[in-house]
């Protein structure tokens, strides 16, 4: 199932990784020094509307992730190294 040549299913194949890597991040791994060198506290946490924030997560996911499936077609690159090589030039 491809749209402009990008298929769908690895574009939410790969928001559900960016999501499960943000996840283990921000939580615990590193979750409690990101709060504090930002200069967020457990109650200034508690008036964010997670949900929103997670929705807008996954929206800006979804579009990184069709704009990298688009890019890769655009280029007619294939094969993981080639994939890799894009991926990290975007970054």
């Amino acid at each position: 199932m491809d749209v402009f040549g990008v298929n769908i299913i690895a574009v939410l194949l790969s928001t559900v990784g960016f999501m499960l890597v943000g996840m283990v991040w921000y939580g615990p791994l590193f979750g409690k020094r990101w709060m504090a060198l930002n200069g967020f506290t457990e109650e200034s946490m508690k008036d964010v509307n997670m949900g929103l924030t997670l929705a807008k997560g996954v929206v800006n996911s979804l579009i990184a992730s069709f704009g990298i499936g688009t890019l890769i077609h655009l280029t007619g690159q294939s094969g993981l190294m080639a994939t890799l090589h894009i991926a990290i030039m975007v970054w």
